[in-house]
Order: C-alpha cells, then sequence, then structure tokens
C-alpha cells in the first residue's frame, strides 16, 4: 500500500524518535539524579565528581538529542508528504504532525540552553558553578513546557497505535 519512499521515511522517523526520545529520557534520568525529590533543588549529598559525572552524561545526550531531533522531524515530515494517507481521512496522522511540530521552538530554545552545558563540558576547565548556572537556567527554562513537550511525544505512538479520527473510506 505505502510507496518505497514512504516506508523509507517511516523507517528512519522510526528509529530516530527511538534515539531521540530514549536519549531524552535518560537525560532527564540524570537531570533527576541531581534533584532532591519533588524540587528544583541540588542534593545536598553530591561530591564534586558525581555531579561533574551527571553534566557529562547530560551534555553526551544532549549531543544525541541534537542529532536524532532534526532527523526525526524531516524524516516525519517526508512520510507525511509521501504517503498515500491524507491528513483529512486520517486524523490520527494530523494529531501527530501537530503534536511533533507544535513544539520545535521551544525545543530549539532547549537546544541553545542545553549548549552551554555541552560548551562548558567539552571547552575549557570550568568550574562546577559554573555548571550548575547552567542547569538551573536549563531546568527553568520556559517553566514546564520541555514537560509539557514530552508528554505530546509520548502520546505520539498512542496515536498511531490505536488511531483515531479515522474516516471510512466507502
Amino acid at each position: 500500500m505505502e510507496n518505497s519512499r514512504s516506508k523509507f521515511f517511516l523507517i528512519i522517523f522510526t528509529f530516530s524518535a527511538l534515539c531521540w526520545l530514549g536519549a531524552g529520557s535518560l537525560k532527564h534520568i540524570q537531570i533527576g539524579n541531581l534533584l532532591e525529590f519533588g524540587t528544583i533543588e541540588l542534593r545536598q549529598t553530591l561530591t564534586t565528581e558525581s555531579e561533574r559525572a551527571a553534566y557529562n552524561a547530560i551534555a553526551k545526550y544532549s549531543i544525541l538529542v541534537f542529532i536524532t531531533y532534526p532527523l526525526t522531524l524531516i524524516a516525519g515530515i517526508g512520510y507525511v508528504m509521501t504517503t498515500q494517507r491524507t491528513l483529512k481521512n486520517d486524523g490520527w496522522l494530523l494529531m501527530s504532525a501537530i503534536l511533533l511540530l507544535m513544539f520545535v521552538p521551544v525545543e530549539l530554545y532547549c537546544f541553545w540552553l542545553d549548549w552551554k552545558i555541552v560548551g562548558l563540558n567539552y571547552w575549557g576547565d570550568w568550574p562546577i558553578e559554573e555548571f550548575r548556572k547552567a542547569f538551573v537556567i536549563r531546568l527553568t527554562a520556559l517553566s514546564g513546557l520541555p514537560f509539557i513537550a514530552q508528554l505530546c511525544y509520548y502520546t505520539i505512538p498512542i496515536l498511531v497505535i490505536l488511531k483515531p479520527l479515522r474516516k471510512s473510506t466507502s
């Protein structure tokens, strides 16, 4: 039913989205390891070495997100453009595309803030206070909008599986 180009885009989309969401989730786990539960305060029991290791992991996962997010967007747009499905008849596809594209400005702003942590980690021997400042700025950026975006991204596979709002073509 699908043509070869749309299958290609779908495969690229699936693998890049898995890597992107996985790296983003692992990055959030590292962020959670740095914080007191339920607050945005750093844990008092952290050693400088463990804190630096967490920032290093955040930087590595951020680089993976930098690579896979644009690939996911391009492959998703390519699939929507080449598939035989129409946004009018397949509401789940329209909803998925909207959820993916709606938060592009949020992701770009977060990339810019994550780039500061990556730069501190890989270029120079910066004091831990600089990492903390960049981390707190990244954590409090846009209030809870990046978290809401993450929840929307996790909704997309549910939409693809359940396929709500399909028009029957009889």
